[in-house]
């Protein structure tokens, strides 16, 4: 059995839903649903969104939706990519209001929508509208265009809205630090400074030239060890020359100085 497949299996049996009732709420048909669980057949995104429409919240989340989203990324990220991106040029919401998308999934969105005025203009007034879940998605994807202005934008929001905050912080150390979900929220949600070892890994993401959001989250993470690291002023100064977002380059300014970046 694959490993998608289980996870979905284990989604719906954690609902008490039986392989004939979650066919009949998908639409699938029962054999069709059971290849799916058993690896027979491949997991997709559209499987997903029925899973999501029918277990809603009652599951295991970020089980389900990290763990099928981060392989459909892996394996197939062009066809998970262009499905979000096809949506977005309709002015869809789609699959950004049921899953927090991947990295590598932002990226590959990005790099279709970049040139769509339309499609920017969406996910610029998406970061401020709806779920926080689509907050954050499409923050995400502006964050990963490279364009310094949409930088600002998802900035802007991670600065301002605490839910996409803590939820891009999450997805930055999940990524980064190699963290289960629940791991990496608890440890953005601490004031705790980190180990030397976690440091060099945030710091790294200082020079992340393909995620505007993973510099913002990386100055805010390292500002809370900035005190007792020495390492940490150097690698802030070190990202002051080279930055080109100005709401980035505000939080590394405060930083420097010794005042929160929220607080600016």
């Amino acid at each position: 059995m694959g490993d998608l497949g289980r996870t979905l299996r284990e989604a719906r049996e954690q609902a008490g839903l039986s392989l004939a009732s979650m066919a009949k709420r998908t639409g699938y048909s029962r054999g069709y649903i059971g290849n799916v669980e058993t690896g027979v057949r491949a997991v997709t995104p559209d499987v997903i969104k029925k899973y999501e429409s029918v277990l809603g919240e009652d599951l295991k989340r970020r089980q389900l939706l990290l763990g099928t989203v981060s392989a459909l990324a892996a394996g197939a990220a062009p066809d998970t990519a262009a499905s979000i991106a096809n949506d977005i040029n309709g002015g869809r919401t789609g699959m950004l209001t049921g899953i927090q998308t991947t990295h590598a999934t932002d990226r590959a969105v990005a790099s279709l929508v970049a040139r769509n005025t339309p499609s920017v203009a969406s996910l610029a007034k998406w970061t401020r509208s709806g779920k926080a879940l689509l907050r954050v998605n499409a923050a995400g994807i502006l964050a990963k265009v490279g364009s310094p202005t949409l930088d600002n934008e998802a900035v802007s929001v991670l600065q301002a809205d605490a839910e996409v905050r803590e939820l891009y912080l999450t997805a930055v150390l999940h990524r980064v630090l190699g963290l289960d979900w629940d791991a990496a929220a608890n440890l953005a949600a601490s004031p705790e400074p980190f180990s030397p070892d976690q440091l060099r890994l945030i710091q790294g993401e200082l020079s992340n030239r393909n995620d505007g959001g993973a510099r913002y989250s990386s100055v805010l993470l390292l500002a809370r060890s900035q005190r007792s690291e020495p390492g940490v002023t150097a690698a802030l100064l070190s990202a002051l020359r080279s930055e080109t977002s100005r709401e980035n380059l505000r939080a590394i300014g405060a930083a420097l100085a010794g005042v929160n970046p929220l607080k600016i």
